[in-house]
């Protein structure tokens, strides 16, 4: 299709963000109109402008110099708080004005967009294009291993795990994973008979979980496209953007403590590498790209760290619960740290991601 290059790369990395940032930014603008609050700038990339326009609210749409990343600003957002006098004397169509209910909303409709796009984008391509699944068909077993102690052989099909039924391979792995050194029956098909087999799996300690799980030693068949239904396609694509969160979620614990390995890091070079690579495979890749790249981009901006989403609505709970705002010197504080913090992480990713 295209050969594979730095340019072909770069264009690609951006075509790909481009929209992700739109649809974060926007969820941010939507819930600000519908919440009475003005946003006087709608802006893709930082810096000075390169085009724009004033729409007939008098919001300012424009793309800017350098597209890392974009913002809205709303009216009044930046000033700080701490007594009622300073609110009262607010314009009513500022951000700090409206109530905190609306500001809650304002700033975690970001993130939610971009996890709800992500959940779009992975339920519409099943429903077009398919879904790999694995059956629930054993491949093949290994010598000396549980399966093949207790009996299971190649071709048998699994019915059920303790009277659980399982529709693919990765539902008996979850099973078998959680039940180390625990008795399974195994309900399969072999030749029109049905058997039941005791399977105990044996302990193995997973680097990526930190945790000892469950191994019976064998492998799955081939997995098929499948083009689902729109109700299976969209529980299929809740299902594995929980799947795709919870994995975010054990990643950047081990990138935190370090406990990571070097080569599964990918940071901006990694995913324009990767973009570009997903350009030349075709249009459904670029969408499970934008797809997967969605869902990080919501689930970051969701952490508790200052200058993050998830930073104003951890200022937010405190306001909830003390009935008053954080005192503006300690919000400044904890912006700065919040920023150093965040270039702080994207140094070691990018380090990571250059092999050092």
């Amino acid at each position: 299709m295209f050969e594979s290059s730095f340019y072909l790369s770069f264009v690609a990395f951006f075509i790909v963000l481009t929209p992700l940032i739109f649809v974060h930014e926007f969820g941010h603008y939507y819930a600000a109109i519908k919440s009475g609050v003005k946003v006087e700038t709608f802006s893709i990339g930082f810096g000075p402008e390169l085009l724009g326009f004033n729409d007939n609210k008098n919001t300012r749409w424009k793309f800017s110099l350098i597209p890392l990343g974009g913002y809205v600003k709303m009216k009044g957002e930046l000033i700080n708080i701490n007594d009622n006098s300073n609110k009262n004397s607010l314009e009513k169509d500022s951000f700090l004005k409206a109530s905190l209910l609306s500001r809650f909303i304002i700033v975690s409709s970001g993130p939610l967009a971009n996890l709800l796009l992500g959940l779009l984008l992975i339920t519409s391509l099943y429903a077009l294009n398919g879904r790999y699944i694995s059956s629930t068909i054993i491949n093949s077993v290994v010598d000396s291993k549980p399966a093949q102690l207790a009996g299971i052989l190649p071709n048998d099909k699994v019915i059920s795990i303790d009277g659980e039924l399982v529709e693919n391979f990765q539902e008996i792995k979850q099973i078998v994973e959680n039940k180390p050194k625990v008795s399974l029956n195994f309900k399969v098909l072999r030749d029109n008979d049905v058997l039941n087999i005791n399977v105990i799996p044996i302990d193995f300690f997973d680097e990526k979980t930190n945790k000892l799980v469950g191994r019976i030693g064998v492998t799955a068949k081939p997995m098929v496209l499948t083009k689902l239904s729109l109700i299976e396609a969209l529980k299929s694509g809740v299902y594995d953007t929980y799947r795709l969160t919870t994995d975010w979620l054990i990643g950047f614990k081990s990138l935190l403590s370090l406990n990571i390995d070097k080569k599964d890091v990918v940071g901006p070079i990694g995913i324009a590498k990767i973009s570009g690579s997903s350009l030349d495979q075709g249009f459904f890749s670029i969408i499970f790209l934008m797809a997967i790249l969605s869902i990080n981009l919501g689930l970051i901006n969701l952490l508790p760290i200052p200058a993050l989403d998830g930073g104003y609505i951890l200022l937010y709970a405190y306001e909830l619960i003390f009935k008053k705002p954080l005192p503006s010197k300690i919000q400044i504080l904890l912006l700065k740290f919040g920023f150093i913090f965040l270039l702080m992480l994207m140094f070691l990713i990018t380090a990571f991601d250059l092999g050092f």
